[in-house]
């Protein structure tokens, strides 16, 4: 067999569908975004359950921001390309990376008055 005739023709070849780039960005943002919400959970849900997740929120959102704008230099100047999911993560994990670092700023201003 040669190679001619196990190369696929371009029309047989699988493509990978454009509509599933950025999701993973978005949803580690979404996620590092909700874990905020962890300390108002009830007091009777462990201590454990309720402040552990917060150490998890930089680190997802770092990595929400590293997929985002992978997939974003990979949809570099293609036409009709969705970008919307792809830059809601990198803005999201922005986010989950901004916020502590600001909590802890205004903490340290407010406790020394």
């Amino acid at each position: 067999m040669s190679i001619e005739q196990q190369t696929p023709t371009p029309s047989a070849q699988v493509t990978v569908g454009r509509e599933w780039t950025g999701t993973a960005s978005m949803v580690l943002g979404v996620v590092a975004v909700a874990l905020f919400g962890c300390p108002w959970l009830p007091g009777s849900v462990p201590s454990q359950l309720r402040y552990l997740p917060l150490y998890l929120t930089v680190p997802l959102g770092i990595c929400a921001i590293v997929h985002g704008i992978g997939d974003l230099h990979h949809l570099r100047g293609e036409a009709g390309a969705d970008r919307r999911r792809a830059r809601a993560g990198v803005a999201l994990g922005l986010v989950a990376v901004a916020v502590p670092p600001a909590l802890v700023v205004w903490a340290c201003v407010a406790l020394s008055e």
